[in-house]
């Protein structure tokens, strides 16, 4: 990509990061988010602001969105004053939202029509990570347009990886979060164990890390789950678990653990802990 004009439209958990990587990579930024402060806490990093996604994507070679459904997603791309206002041929529009696959391969289709390029481009790391720039990318589209991009992703990222066809991210992205959701159940149900059962709480981690049980997920969040410390590296992800149903029925594919596993997550937002980390479940178990 030969100018380096980025727009990130969606400045939260996962935006920001990206936001501010992006910028320290040396990218011109110009960012949108519906919370004002979301933009403010931005802008001394260098954020261009903007008043709306027409006004960020208008100059923008590429325009990144982090957004939290599919029907954000619609909106902000197609809704008034939405980037399709100020689009132009030749942009190419990466999405990284966890989002239904077929919604994303349709608005491909669609876009394509205007001359305008979209990728979907999940991310596999939780909101700590991607501040750090340990996350993965997986990206569907084109390979065309994911050329274009791929330079810039693996200047922010550790790993940038070429799926397939517009919706095959998405749905990699959920069958990513099937396993860690199912390796997390494991995690809390075996450190829920060994706690009850008085075990040295690092004496436990730091053999179920090095042993046949390792695991990424231990590695970053295991101390904190020991210390009952819940605060967000990736927010409980029950709308994920509902994507991940939805496209097993579509495929008529069986799902029996994440379906219970689904049920707990939905118990601990009842409990109000909805925007705690997705390990916030072992509390249940207290």
């Amino acid at each position: 990509m030969a100018n380096k004009n980025i727009a990130v439209i969606g400045l939260g958990a996962m935006g920001n990061p990206l936001a501010a990587r992006l910028m320290k990579a040396s990218y011109s930024v110009t960012g949108y988010d519906i919370v004002e402060e979301k933009i403010s806490a931005l802008i001394p990093l260098g954020l261009k602001p903007a008043k709306s996604p027409k006004e960020a994507a208008a100059g923008a070679d590429l325009i990144l969105l982090s957004l939290r459904t599919w029907d954000i997603v619609r909106d902000v791309v197609e809704g008034k004053d939405g980037v399709l206002a100020s689009a132009r041929k030749g942009q190419i529009i990466m999405d990284t939202s966890t989002v239904e696959p077929w919604e994303s391969k349709a608005m491909a289709e669609k876009l394509a029509e205007k001359g305008i390029e979209w990728l979907d481009v999940p991310i596999s790391g939780a909101a700590s990570q991607v501040r750090v720039g340990d996350m993965v990318f997986m990206a569907g589209g084109k390979k065309s347009a994911f050329d274009q991009v791929k330079p810039i992703l693996d200047k922010i990222g550790k790993k940038t990886v070429y799926v397939g066809k517009n919706g095959d991210a998405a749905m990699l992205k959920l069958v990513v979060n099937c396993v860690l959701f199912l390796n997390m159940a494991a995690a809390i149900e075996g450190l829920s164990l060994g706690l009850k059962a008085g075990l040295d709480p690092d004496i436990m981690l730091d053999v179920l890390i090095s042993g046949a049980a390792g695991s990424n997920l231990l590695e970053v969040r295991g101390k904190d789950m020991v210390k009952n410390n819940f605060e967000p590296k990736g927010k409980l992800g029950f709308k994920d678990a509902k994507l991940m149903l939805e496209s097993a029925e579509r495929l008529q594919v069986m799902l029996p653990m994440l379906g219970l596993y689904k049920q707990l997550m939905l118990k601990a937002h009842y409990e109000g802990w909805g925007e705690l980390d997705g390990t916030v479940v072992m509390k249940l178990y207290e």
